[in-house]
């Protein structure tokens, strides 16, 4: 297939020099220093995974001990007590007690933090107490009430906002996290984007939190007094908003610029494109604690150089530790749990990345062609959901397509000329995985994203011919598709198939695109001001080319029949005919 023009994103994650998709103006003001930090004199808000040691814990230089899983051990005489327990009845209430020994940690979590609790006056100290033993202990059912009863007495201390909206984003309780910000908020404009944020207008949003942080650089009076908390605020709702768009290499750009800021997400870009000499050195020179994603990102690491054993080392020590951090969530929670049943599928798919490289190497020894298919067509069947955010995707295929590029550079030397077909075996492993990326990307109505994933797989697959790829129809339709979304991309979605070679399509496929060409003609005209005689001529044609290329084709026929049906009612319109009488003399 041709390279097709105007296939180039919006978005700054896809730059090249004849980009046809024009950069937005929110993107401008992140890249132009959106992010600048404030230099406020207040104190900095206390981060997620802070750890109390003592009155100064609550800073944000404070490291956080290894997550570990409570104790199982129980006295006998707790477990009698809890077995024992009875609901008590108090008038017309009903109220069920149990004993504070019978769960693990609780006694400790009340000795521990009835002094904190009692004083309004070491609030910080306290706040960060409670978050503590609360990720430790398996605790968020006690800790969050006896913050939700703080902020009640005390409601302007920020220390029990901070803690208990820490508490709702490691339990992935992203309503309740906005729910407290909207609370605390001091502006309008925070609690607008934390809504958009909620209903998954990600692009919105993006735009809120970047107006308010360029607002407040241009020191607008009525944001020039922000607090710290919700300056940071925005930074990492442009951040998340930037994730959930699949807008790395602006993430990239901006964690290069605060380096010492964010190594994680330094470390998280680097991998993803590829970069793995910064990913070695930041591995060298940033001293992080011992996590799951950070096991992870040391096992892609070992695996690309080739070191299997580590490899296995850092990914059974990742795994342990995921082990530990699910047994210190709530049991019954699915958004607490989501992030490591996902992080759980990677480090599967990290083995199996493992084995096929054992599988590869040994055909390059004996110079055999090595049998992939079991692992490939696993990897097929067993994708995210498609309501799952693009994040998650994001990790999963970015790590497929460094293995399916691996991948075909073995089978290219093993195959030759003489086997065109297992040459490219890895291409379209890899074309078949992204064109599914992009679909959902569509189908969650994030169109910019979608042409900015197709962009870089059709960079990857330039100089592969069309028929040897055979889902580079799908890739074609998911691009002209997602134009239809975007009005002012229409033009280029139709250039797209105007120019893109369908011979070696099969004729069924043919037909959608005719079917798509109509309906980018219909949307183009209705733009532009209305339909003119030519245009009505060339919608027409495009929809009976399709259903005379393929006659079973229910969509075509719907279509063909809607847009003569909107021509009949104009008609009618324009004789004079009432709304009424158009209705009663339209078919039905």
């Amino acid at each position: 297939m041709r390279d097709m023009p105007g296939s180039e994103s919006s978005s700054p994650s896809h730059t090249s020099a004849d980009a046809s998709y024009p950069t937005s103006a929110s993107l401008h003001r992140i890249t132009a220093g959106t992010f600048q930090r404030a230099q406020a004199p207040s104190s900095e808000a206390v981060p997620a995974d802070a750890e109390p040691s003592e009155a100064s814990t609550a800073t944000s230089t404070t490291r956080c001990a290894p997550w570990h899983a409570p104790c199982s051990a129980r006295s006998s005489a707790g477990e009698a007590e809890r077995t024992s327990a009875k609901p008590r009845c108090r008038s017309s209430r009903r109220t069920w007690r149990t004993s504070a020994d019978s769960a693990p940690g609780l006694a400790e979590l009340r000795t521990a933090t009835r002094p904190a609790c009692s004083a309004l006056g070491s609030t910080d100290t306290s706040g960060a107490v409670l978050r503590s033993l609360a990720a430790r202990h398996n605790a968020w059912h006690l800790a969050m009430p006896l913050l939700q009863q703080s902020l009640a007495l005390a409601p302007t201390e920020p220390a029990w906002y901070d803690a208990l909206a820490s508490l709702h984003s490691a339990l992935g309780d992203r309503d309740g996290h906005a729910a407290v910000w909207k609370q605390r908020a001091l502006h309008a404009e925070t609690r607008r984007a934390l809504a958009l944020e909620q209903y998954g207008a990600w692009q919105a949003a993006q735009d809120a939190y970047a107006e308010c942080m360029s607002r407040w650089q241009a020191g607008e009076m009525t944001l020039v007094n922000t607090p710290q908390p919700e300056l940071a605020l925005w930074e990492e709702g442009i951040v998340r908003s930037a994730k959930a768009l699949n807008q790395w290499e602006l993430l990239s750009e901006y964690a290069k610029a605060w380096p010492g800021s964010q190594p994680a997400l330094l470390m998280e870009c680097a991998w993803k494109s590829a970069d793995w000499e910064r990913l070695r050195d930041l591995f060298r020179r940033c001293d992080m604690r011992s996590q799951a994603a950070l096991k992870m990102l040391q096992t892609y690491a070992a695996i690309h150089d080739g070191k299997l054993a580590e490899a296995e080392g850092r990914c059974n020590e990742g795994i342990q530790i995921a082990l530990a951090q699910w047994c210190s969530l709530p049991p019954v929670s699915l958004s607490s749990h989501t992030h490591l049943l996902q992080m759980f599928q990677q480090f599967q798919e990290l083995q199996e990345s493992a084995q096929m490289l054992l599988e590869l190497n040994t055909a390059q020894r004996n110079n055999q062609v090595p049998d992939l298919n079991s692992i490939l067509v696993t990897w097929r069947e067993r994708l995210p959901n498609v309501w799952e955010e693009l994040p998650a995707w994001n990790d999963l295929v970015s790590w497929r397509n460094h293995m399916f590029s691996h991948i075909n550079n073995v089978l290219g030397r093993l195959a030759g000329s003489e086997n065109p077909a297992l040459a490219t075996k890895g291409y379209r492993e890899l074309l078949w995985t992204v064109v599914r990326f992009a679909h959902v990307a569509r189908r969650q109505n994030l169109p910019q994203a979608c042409v900015s994933i197709i962009a870089k797989v059709q960079t990857v697959t330039a100089g592969v011919a069309g028929e040897q790829l055979h889902d580079a129809f799908s890739k074609l339709r998911e691009q002209a598709r997602s134009c239809l979304q975007m009005p002012q991309y229409l033009k280029q979605g139709l250039q797209a198939l105007l120019q893109a070679d369908v011979q070696f399509m099969a004729t069924p496929q043919r037909a959608e695109l005719f079917a798509t060409k109509g309906e980018l003609l219909l949307a183009l005209a209705d733009a532009s001001g209305g339909l003119s005689a030519g245009d009505e001529e060339a919608v027409s044609q495009a929809f009976a080319t399709a259903v005379s290329l393929h006659a079973e084709m229910p969509r075509g026929w719907l279509l063909w029949a809607l847009f003569y049906d909107r021509a009949y009612r104009t008609l009618l319109a324009g004789n004079g005919g009432s709304a009424m009488q158009v209705d009663a003399a339209a078919p039905p």
